[in-house]
């Protein structure tokens, strides 16, 4: 078996996490939008910490992964380059999110009653199902664009289509849940 293969099947495991992790985000976004209680909203904890979890094994096993297909392989081509940071960008911004989530639900009382409202706006909840949207189509453009092993133009130009995207799809129906 050639070591190749190995490491392109973590890099799918990576990939299939990426999106394991959307979809709980997804959820998570779904449940923030219907929770009634704080106990509820307390409940989550175990799921935002799977959340950290996934995303994080994710994004080591997509960065280490490929990065030696780079290094052994492709080369540092537009599309890869592009790709990493595009993985760099999306897991920073993750993190200070989930961090920001964390830190809201931990802060309040469970003797308290939620205001739903009040809720959703402390952790902006709106802005994230937004972005949450953008991301799902940002991760779609980047996996595009590895496999057209695109140039820089239509690296680029790719991966703003995508973004335009997103922002159209997290517009219709803004004030809808994911």
């Amino acid at each position: 078996m050639h070591f190749y293969l190995v490491v392109l099947f973590l890099h799918i495991l990576g990939a299939a996490g990426l999106f394991l992790g959307l979809g709980t985000e997804g959820s998570i976004f779904n449940f923030f939008d219907r929770a009634a209680t704080t106990q509820q909203v307390l409940g989550i904890m175990g799921s935002m910490k799977f959340l950290r979890i996934t995303f994080a094994v994710s994004t080591v096993l997509l960065l280490l992964s490929g990065i030696y297909m780079v290094i052994e392989l492709w080369g540092w081509t537009a599309w890869a380059i592009v790709g990493i940071v595009l993985i760099v960008v999306l897991s920073g911004s993750g993190s200070m999110t989930g961090k920001k989530i964390v830190g809201v639900i931990k802060s309040l009382n469970a003797s308290e009653k939620l205001q739903p409202a009040d809720f959703q706006n402390k952790i902006g909840l709106p802005v994230l199902i937004k972005t949450f949207k953008i991301k799902i189509m940002l991760v779609i453009g980047t996996i595009f664009i590895m496999t057209m092993k695109a140039d820089w133009v239509f690296s680029i130009v790719s991966i703003i289509v995508a973004f335009l995207i997103g922002l159209v799809i997290s517009s219709i129906g803004e004030n809808k849940t994911v």
